[in-house]
């Protein structure tokens, strides 16, 4: 009972916390501050004390009359990876937003919509009615798009409206699968759905499909990736931590139940994942390598990123019974890949607090002589590249055996093909961080030369000191993680542990080879072709920006289209209605007249009389109302946008849509 009281806890502490440090914060900002690190490390304590009691068994509660089909929360081992790690980095960035958005405006509703966002998240994870989890879903994606436009200039505001649209049509796709699968099913229970759905023929392949693009887009899936270039550097910095550290998780969580508990590691649905994840880490880690602002650099890198979770879910599929060592690796990086990036994002924002500015052409130089920033970052980048001794390399030995295991499974040359793309986007992965280390780290620039060390406070320093020593830590002692992630699987049906021995000398060959050759396309590649030179000056040029874009050159104008041709087709509509009105108006006003000429050629009697005069006056104000009723239409027409009309026919076409693939 105890257990399902904290479960309860989690969930509703920080949304307290949030209308509470709001109040608070209108008079004292720095008890505000101090209130919400303490609540985001009492929350941090209470998921870490059930940690017991979820290894030994789900933790379950179950409160009726509560978001129509009542809230039914669970935590178990896989779950509670995703709630831990939440709620470990909530905590460290707490305590850095402290320090980064001293001299930020409007620092009270940020911290409002903050713990509001991590409310929604844990209950995501802790969701196990599907409906539940898709109300949390949205709450979340409108709480964070308070912390995207934080800063609400030009270019917040217009990365807010890609990502709330994006966000939006995404929810509504998923809205759709949800409708489908409970006409389908009805059930709503995660654990169920498994059992419910096989029988349901090929009609699953729809409704998985449309879920999976529902969380896609929250997961930066490709082609559902264009916000994030956009989204990560507009956001604050502690922002953009958690939307890449732990808010991508929220989508790679809901594709993996899809997958794995819905689908029940369908063998297409998992090549589709697959692929998918493939393309993620080719293509986002490519379009780093040509970005200047760090922020976008790390952009791409977190979709990159994605897309080796991705291939893990995808390969958890395809192993069928052999799937241990891709679920491992997939939990495993979910773990790390938080680690790495936060700690990645919380240096660039130290650089961006103190100089304005993250252009390496402009920055260049300025971490020379800064020896402990230098030193934090340095360890994201080696966790990030795979080196030996860091957590990256834990997981990527992992799903690189798991690509292995498939290849022994199946030998089909394509997965030679996918083993070659994994070592390729690795090794990107590598170039695009040694671009940034060796710019802003290594150069010389005597203009930042013993400056801005003042600037670096110890209250920022201290989270990211504390990832790192987490980074080292599992990198250097793997089995400690191993275990949790073991009990973790299980909730695959995955019994026993397996065995791994991830510093053999293959192992160890492998990240060294893949890390050289990313040392390789540095030298060959980006600096050769990327970095330019105008006499002693040299700087960084990207080809990219003119190069096909999906935004500009598929979903705009595909956007566009939908609203003329809408407002076309209700221009008409509208028209009709109104021109009707007008004739039905005309003719009431004819029979009217009618009925009253009649009367006159007979003698009528003083009842008939009276009779007669309500009814010519009955007609006449019913030929008032409608000639009101076209006046109305008339301004209808006039006021409403071709916007608003967009809005009807999409809205019309959905519903057209639903009606016929449930009837």
């Amino acid at each position: 009972m105890e257990g399902k009281i904290t479960l309860l806890v989690i969930l509703l502490l920080p949304a307290a916390a949030a209308i509470v440090g709001y109040m608070i914060g209108r008079k004292n900002e720095k008890n505000r501050d101090t209130l919400n690190i303490i609540i985001t490390g009492v929350e941090l304590l209470l998921v870490t004390s059930l940690y017991k009691e979820a290894m030994a068994g789900p933790i379950k509660l179950f409160i009726p009359d509560i978001m129509g089909t009542g809230m039914y929360l669970k935590l178990d081992a896989f779950r509670y990876i995703f709630v831990w790690i939440s709620t470990f980095i909530w905590f460290l960035t707490t305590m850095y937003s402290t320090q980064y958005l001293i001299r930020y405006k409007n620092r009270n509703r940020y911290y409002a919509f903050f713990m509001l966002t991590l409310a929604s998240t844990v209950g995501i994870f802790l969701s196990e009615n599907i409906l539940n989890l898709f109300t949390f879903f949205e709450i979340m994606s409108f709480t964070s798009y308070a912390l995207v436009i934080h800063d609400e200039d030009k270019y917040a505001l217009d990365a807010g409206k890609i990502y709330i649209g994006m966000a939006i049509g995404g929810g509504m796709v998923l809205l759709m699968g949800l409708f489908l699968l409970y006409e389908y099913t009805g059930v709503f229970n995660i654990s169920e759905l498994g059992v419910q759905i096989r029988q349901i023929g090929n009609i699953k392949y729809l409704i998985s499909t449309l879920i999976i693009i529902g969380f896609g887009v929250k997961a930066s899936i490709v082609p559902l990736h264009v916000w994030v270039p956009k989204v990560y550097p507009a956001a604050p910095t502690p922002a953009s931590a958690i939307l890449s550290g732990v808010l991508l998780k929220t989508g790679l969580f809901g594709i993996f139940i899809t997958t794995e508990n819905l689908m029940q590691g369908d063998l297409f649905i998992s090549m589709v994942i697959l692929i998918l994840g493939l393309m993620n880490m080719f293509l986002g880690g490519f379009l780093a390598l040509f970005q200047r602002n760090i922020k976008r650099i790390l952009a791409y890198s977190g979709m990159s990123q994605a897309g080796y979770i991705l291939v893990g879910i995808g390969l958890a599929g395809v192993l069928k019974e052999h799937k241990a060592v891709a679920v491992y690796g997939t939990l495993y990086h979910i773990i790390n890949h938080a680690l790495f990036k936060v700690l990645l994002f919380m240096g660039t924002g130290i650089i961006y607090m103190i100089l304005h500015e993250l252009s390496i052409n402009v920055i260049r130089g300025f971490g020379k002589h800064k020896n402990m920033l230098k030193a934090v970052f340095l360890i994201g980048i080696l966790a990030i590249m795979g080196m030996p001794g860091f957590n990256g390399f834990i997981s990527k030995t992992l799903l690189h055996e798991a690509i292995l295991e498939a290849y022994y499974m199946y030998h089909s040359i394509w997965w030679k093909v996918a083993e070659i793309v994994f070592t390729i986007s690795s090794a990107v992965t590598g170039a695009y961080m040694l671009k940034i280390f060796v710019t802003v780290f290594m150069e010389k620039s005597e203009k930042y030369k013993g400056q801005y060390r003042d600037h670096i406070r110890k209250r920022a320093l201290f989270p990211m000191i504390i990832l790192s020593i987490a980074i080292v830590y599992i990198g250097i002692n793997p089995d400690a993680s191993l275990g949790i992630v073991a009990k973790g699987a299980e909730a695959f049906g995955i019994k026993g542990h397996i065995k791994v021995d991830f510093y053999t000398l293959p192992n160890i060959k492998a990240s060294l080879f893949t890390i050289m050759i990313g040392i390789c396309i540095y030298i060959g590649f980006v600096r050769m072709y990327l970095r330019k030179h105008d006499g002693n000056e040299s700087f960084y040029i990207n080809p990219s920006l003119n190069w096909f874009s999906l935004e500009k050159n598929v979903y705009a104008p595909a956007l566009i289209i939908t609203f003329r041709s809408s407002s076309a087709i209700f221009h008409v509509i509208d028209r009709g209605v109104v021109n009707f009105v007008h004739y039905i108006n005309d003719r009431v006003k004819s029979i009217s007249g009618m009925q009253i000429k009649r009367r006159r050629y007979r003698k009528i009697d003083a009842e008939e009389l009276d009779f007669g005069k309500k009814s010519a006056n009955y007609t006449e104000e019913l030929s008032k109302e409608f000639h009101s009723l076209a006046e109305l239409m008339d301004k209808m027409y006039r006021n409403m946008n071709s916007l608003k009309y967009a809005i009807f026919i999409v809205a019309a076409i959905l519903a057209v849509i639903l009606v016929e693939l449930i009837f």
